[in-house]
């Protein structure tokens, strides 16, 4: 062979070498060819986690085996050129779920909560009950206390013994003659004792020793309790209002005085509520304003205008506010990083379908969905400003509901009974 062929040969497959060897770099790096818009982009990828298994998942009409199981999670979907892609998750039985992600190069987009709800929820009879309304539930909902709205009597249904309800208005006024109750809730920690809001501030109702002793005095406007800490609003002799700590373990009380004297004397608070023992604190006052105090840095801050009601989440790090005209935010109080990310106040907006029939809200456990309630209808809303906002029909056809986080239930009345449902998780 001439050495000139055997030069242009071996060149020749040098530059074969550096074109393969290039293409398996750029590729092994993540770089593709988009042959739609002729360039070459780096990758991108999208990770997504369902509450139930095997569900089919199709992206722009591809469909891709869900991979969720023992060893993983959720189903990691890669080699996808930066561009904006329509997700849809199904499954046989559920109503669907929609979501539109921009992918970009080298970055996982995820959908870590998507949340699949049957298109038929079989409710349960648990038991009949005398008060349609629910006042509050201890832990699994092994009991509870529903309070029948005509007569203003408490009950309490116990599930060791679901075929009696105990009037608890009445063991109260057993207990100590003319005790009066004007709002009840379960010690957390111990159900058979009560924490009884009356006339002269807060009393310890004990159902097995029928005693009531007293736990703080004063003219209580509001209070609000997480774990063992009870929040309360009470005024004091000089007609100011005082924000305390109870402490339910301990039986102690401790003025707020780091919050105490940055209430404006004209200030007047409507509803409280908090994170826990030593955590963020939150009050609406009678003009409708939103205020969130931090106990460690002992800064108040305004943070809405026009509030109707408002809830801390699961995980503390998010204030859930229905404003005067229907519409919901969500209040970021620390970062977030998950499905959408979030800086420290930073906030979000979701405005549903007659938003001014609202009538109440309730968080869903992982913190990232809501309950919303509307005249005889229960609705399941994700908290994600990536379009389309998926919102699931739950219930309908009830008088109250209480959801329970710790079996994923929801507990109504309706017809003189106390039914259940339960959401997969």
């Amino acid at each position: 062979m001439p050495h000139r062929t055997r030069l242009i040969l071996f060149y020749t497959f040098v530059l074969i070498f550096l074109i393969a060897g290039t293409g398996v770099l750029l590729y092994s790096s993540g770089w593709r060819i988009d042959l739609e818009t002729k360039t070459i982009q780096k990758i991108g990828a999208i990770y997504i986690k369902a509450n139930v298994r095997d569900v089919t998942i199709k992206i722009n009409d591809k469909l891709y085996e869900d991979e969720a199981g023992i060893i993983q999670s959720g189903t990691l979907i890669s080699n996808l050129l930066p561009k904006i892609y329509r997700v849809e998750i199904t499954k046989e039985g559920y109503q669907p779920y929609y979501k539109t992600l921009t992918v970009k190069p080298s970055v996982v987009e995820e959908i870590l909560n998507a949340q699949l709800i049957p298109e038929v929820l079989e409710p349960t009879v648990i038991a009949p009950t005398k008060g349609m309304q629910f006042v509050d539930t201890h832990q699994a909902a092994n009991k509870m206390i529903l309070q029948d709205t005509r007569t203003g009597i408490y009950y309490l249904y116990d599930k060791a013994n679901a075929s009696s309800t105990t009037n608890l208005t009445m063991a109260v006024t057993n207990a100590q003659r003319g005790q009066k109750i004007r709002k009840i809730a379960f010690v957390p920690f111990k159900p058979t004792q009560f924490i009884i809001e009356d006339s002269a501030g807060f009393k310890l109702f004990d159902s097995e020793k029928k005693s009531i002793e007293s736990l703080a005095k004063g003219s209580v406007v509001t209070w609000g309790m997480k774990d063992s800490t009870i929040i309360s609003v009470q005024t004091t002799k000089e007609h100011r209002q005082e924000v305390s700590s109870l402490n339910l373990i301990f039986k102690t009380q401790t003025a707020l005085d780091g919050l105490n004297k940055q209430i404006a004397t004209t200030t007047y608070i409507t509803a409280i509520g908090t994170t826990g023992s030593g955590g963020a604190i939150a009050f609406t006052d009678v003009k409708n304003g939103l205020f969130l105090f931090t106990p460690k840095t002992e800064v108040l801050t305004r943070i809405a205008e026009g509030v109707k009601s408002f809830t801390f989440s699961p995980d503390g790090k998010k204030l859930a506010i229905v404003q005067q005209n229907g519409t919901i935010t969500i209040q970021f109080i620390e970062e977030f990083n998950g499905d959408i990310r979030k800086k420290e106040g930073d906030s979000i907006s979701i405005t549903l379908a007659q938003k001014e029939l609202i009538h109440s809200i309730q968080w869903y456990a992982d913190s990232y969905h809501l309950f919303v309630e509307y005249p005889n209808e229960l609705f399941l809303t994700e908290l994600d400003d990536r379009k389309p906002l998926n919102v699931f029909n739950v219930l309908t056809g009830f008088t109250d509901y209480r959801y329970i986080a710790e079996n994923s239930s929801i507990y109504f009345t309706n017809e003189k009974y106390i039914h259940s449902i339960q959401i997969e998780k």
